[in-house]
């Protein structure tokens, strides 16, 4: 008999050739929503991941009842109640679960818990408050359906609202796994824990944007899985001076460290196992995971997890200012008098905006979103949330209590110079083109380019942008230009900006995350690097796409339509299984298992400046990469069934017509000369998207 491991690689090379060896499951058809664009730029496209995190329609509770056929539907499994449902015991109460029965998108029963609230209802006085803690109780209460969605853009759906902080909890049924461990009467028998924490630019999303159900019933190593809600928009990431003064910055990060220390307080009742969290975040979510590895650097006890996982985001991606930067001012500025506040005392502000209708600050936060979604100038977002040295107006005021610990004290790529971070494995990678939901998509001249980086990144001066020009060429007047090719029906410079954001907001900052990581010298943990390859549409592996595919979701996946693309997500999700599962941190099957492609942690190929310590970190200029170095797998390589699929089915969104392509599942390769030149060019200018956007020395605090 072979191993779990074994079985998991030759079910995904069966894929490969085509012979799938499970049930097939019926192709997405079901009507589906239009939607919001996302970020104002794009409709989401069949079958996209992106859909998830970022601003559609989320789906509604499911009703229980006599266990029903699988579904192809988008969203998170229909549980099935059993006449003895699974419960555990909490200091807040015990909570009574359902069961998810095995079928051919779930081939293990899974317990569910859903709706547990990990804080107190966010309304009222407790608005623009940090989370407060729960009472104990002894009742008993139903944890069968999803809590509340924190409040968000599309808010007038009954399924959000300001009693939002809570978690839902999967774990293998205990038909698959040990009572003692269900009952978290034997830390022997405990098993390893997934934290998911979502995306969606701190503005939108929910938790159930990723398949925790799915996730946990295709690991072959039992865990439990949880995903959860925090704050976003102006009820979770209001910076202004204003805010600073009353002690409210970085509100949803720190929800996020609330859900952290009620898992670690109550995973065990689960049957999870404290001591062996991963936190795993994708874009918004990657970035606040990356400020969780600095915070906890900082603090005298043990973090609450022992491992990370960054899809798609990094602390030094796109912009971290001090609350007083100009950007943020004018957009505070812009939101209170849009909630009708513009003339508002400052030292009542935050009382009358806890005493408006949500729905009256929700509108607001629309009104703003909408205004700078284009130029990618995003409101709401997480802030440097020390005092400023030079601005006195922006320290706590001591009136108002205890100042609360600070989140992000510095500059993020200060800390790591600094050497300010935890040490524990970390898996962090992104997708091929990161950039193409973002960008413009019908800018045609190089005017359009340059303005578009000049509003993004008000400190670029001309020379940058020369440079940016030569680093990018112009498709239009350059015949030399690799950015010619475009989808059907975008402007000439669509994938020049492509390239150009997804380098500057993603590519680059991820890369980076993985250089300061394995060029520490103290850091005995490894880091592990990955592209995703597989497209979709206009042809290209856009930011997102990854998620269903890690997460083994077959509602989205479809085995028959998507055979290679399941494959892919067969070693994926595999992968990412076997890392949270290792307390060493590794992706790589055992040994003895007859596996091609192996996973080597990444090693900078990039050799530090040492002339100058502020500047360590950047790679001196002409220098060629060592040999055997900056290694990382590729996911889905050739494949494009998604976008193919979405083009016979829809017949929109420029994909691409033809046969599909399996392509690839996982290789090895190294990073490539445009990706080293990139790199060089924006990590150079990193503190133009920091601080206060400037290249004059930052105060160290």
């Amino acid at each position: 008999m072979c191993s779990p491991l074994r079985y998991l690689f030759k079910r995904a090379a069966a894929r490969a050739r085509g012979d799938s060896g499970r049930p097939s499951s019926p192709f997405l058809s079901a009507r589906w929503l239009s939607a919001l664009a996302v970020l104002a730029l794009v409709t989401l496209y069949y079958l996209s991941a992106s859909r998830y995190h970022l601003h559609l329609p989320l789906p509604t509770t499911p009703d229980l009842g006599a266990p029903k056929q699988p579904t192809t539907t988008m969203g998170p499994p229909k549980p099935t109640a059993r006449p003895s449902q699974p419960a555990v015991t909490l200091k807040q109460g015990k909570y009574i679960g359902s069961v998810i029965l095995a079928s051919s998108h779930f081939p293990r029963p899974i317990d569910a818990f859903r709706g547990i609230p990990f804080a107190q209802d966010t309304s009222g006085p407790n608005r623009f408050r940090p989370p407060q803690p729960l009472p104990a109780s002894d009742k008993t209460f139903d944890a069968l359906r999803f809590g509340k969605f924190c409040p968000r853009d599309n808010f007038l759906r009954g399924d959000a609202g300001e009693d939002c902080l809570n978690l839902n909890v999967y774990r293998p049924s205990s038909g698959g796994v040990t009572d003692a461990a269900v009952n978290g009467a034997s830390k022997g028998g405990l098993l390893p824990v997934i934290v998911y924490v979502h995306g969606g630019a701190f503005n939108s999303g929910a938790g159930i944007e990723r398949n925790m159900a799915s996730f946990v019933s295709w690991a072959e190593q039992p865990m439990v899985g949880i995903n959860f809600n925090y704050r976003v928009g102006a009820l979770g990431f209001l910076p202004s001076e204003v805010t600073a003064r009353e002690g409210l910055l970085n509100l949803g990060l720190r929800d996020q460290q609330a859900l952290f220390e009620w898992v670690k307080e109550n995973v065990e009742a689960f049957g999870g196992d404290p001591e062996n969290v991963t936190i795993m975040g994708l874009s918004a979510g990657a970035h606040s995971v990356g400020h969780h590895l600095m915070y906890y650097a900082r603090r005298e006890e043990k973090p609450p997890f022992a491992k990370a996982i960054m899809e798609s985001g990094a602390t030094t991606a796109r912009a971290v200012f001090w609350p007083t930067h100009p950007r943020h001012l004018v957009q505070f500025r812009e939101f209170l008098a849009a909630a009708g506040l513009g003339a508002v005392p400052e030292e009542e502000i935050f009382d009358r905006l806890r005493e408006l209708p949500v729905l009256d600050i929700m509108k607001a936060s629309r009104a703003l979103w909408d205004r700078y979604a284009r130029s990618v100038t995003w409101p709401f977002q997480p802030v440097i949330d020390a005092p400023h040295p030079l601005a006195n107006s922006s320290q706590p005021d001591p009136e108002k209590g205890p100042a609360p610990p600070i989140l992000i004290p510095d500059l993020p790529i200060n800390s790591w110079r600094q050497g300010k971070h935890l040490r524990i494995p970390v898996m962090t990678g992104y997708q091929t083109n990161e950039g193409t939901i973002f960008i413009p998509h019908e800018a045609d001249t190089n005017e359009e380019f340059r303005n578009f980086f000049t509003t993004l990144i008000p400190g670029f001066s001309a020379g940058d942008l020369d440079a940016l020009e030569r680093l990018y060429p112009d498709p239009v007047t350059d015949p030399s230009s690799p950015y010619k090719a475009v989808p059907a029906g975008k402007g000439a410079q669509f994938s020049r900006l492509d390239a150009a954001y997804s380098h500057y907001a993603y590519i680059c900052p991820v890369i980076q995350t993985a250089h300061f990581l394995s060029f520490d010298p103290s850091n005995k943990s490894p880091v592990f690097l990955y592209r995703y390859a597989a497209t979709g549409a206009w042809g290209t592996a856009n930011h997102g796409d990854e998620a269903p595919v890690v997460a083994h979701d077959m509602g989205l996946l479809g085995s028959e339509r998507l055979p290679g693309l399941t494959a892919v997500s067969d070693v994926m999700h595999g992968a990412w299984a076997r890392f949270i599962a290792s307390k060493a941190g590794t992706p790589n099957p055992a040994p003895e298992t007859d596996i091609d492609v192996d996973w080597p942690a990444f090693d900078s190929p990039f050799p530090l400046e040492q002339a100058d310590a502020a500047w360590k970190g950047v790679v001196k200029r002409g220098e060629t990469p060592a040999p055997g170095k900056g290694r990382k797998v590729v996911f889905g390589e050739g494949n494009d069934e998604r976008g193919v699929v979405a083009e016979r089915h829809l017949g929109w969104m420029g994909a691409q017509r033809g046969d599909q392509h399996k392509g690839i599942p996982v290789k090895q390769e190294q990073l490539t000369d445009v990706e080293i030149a990139a790199c060089r060019f924006w990590w150079g200018r990193v503190e133009l998207s920091e601080g206060l956007g400037t290249r004059r020395k930052e105060v160290k605090l």
